[in-house]
């Protein structure tokens, strides 16, 4: 029996393309900036702090994943020349579902960083969250390809950090 791929309108193939676009593996590495900032502030993760670390580890995860996912809705006439087999230029996810699931993703993300802030009685995480969706976008949309683009890159991963720290 031969195994044969999914069919691309199908649901496992269609799955599989957004998956790929969300680059699943790399969303951990946001969580583990978020848990750093989190153990350099707290001598011990106490139980009601471990769902509050959650918290910003989820905020965490979805900013990181509608960053990549705007990544390559900017990118899209890029990777259509460069990297054809991407989700957006192949076809596999349609450029205006990638740009609404990368807004909603940067939206629910802040939400949660409001979220964890209030719970904590504060404004440090959803504010901390705030500047990070906003430099996620500054540097997709402006500052990647310039010789800003790193300290743009590093500006998010610093502000990913300072969200573990910010309760």
């Amino acid at each position: 029996m031969v195994n044969t791929p999914e069919p691309l309108d199908s649901p496992p193939g269609r799955f599989q393309a957004y998956l790929e676009l969300l680059r699943l593996p790399n969303l951990f590495t946001a969580a583990a900036d978020v848990v750093m900032g989190f153990l350099i502030t707290h001598e011990v993760i106490e139980s009601q702090e471990g769902w509050l670390l959650g918290l910003l580890a989820a905020a965490s995860m979805l900013l990181y994943a509608g960053g990549v996912v705007l990544n390559d809705v900017f990118d899209f006439q890029v990777d259509a020349e460069e990297r054809p087999t991407r989700p957006l230029p192949s076809g596999r996810v349609s450029l205006g579902a990638a740009r609404r699931l990368g807004w909603l993703l940067l939206l629910v993300g802040t939400a949660l960083g409001w979220v964890a802030g209030l719970v904590n009685h504060g404004v440090w995480p959803g504010v901390v969250a705030s500047l990070l969706a906003a430099c996620v976008v500054l540097y997709d949309g402006f500052l990647k390809r310039t010789p800003l683009g790193p300290i743009g890159m590093g500006a998010c991963r610093a502000l990913n950090v300072l969200l573990g720290m910010s309760v």
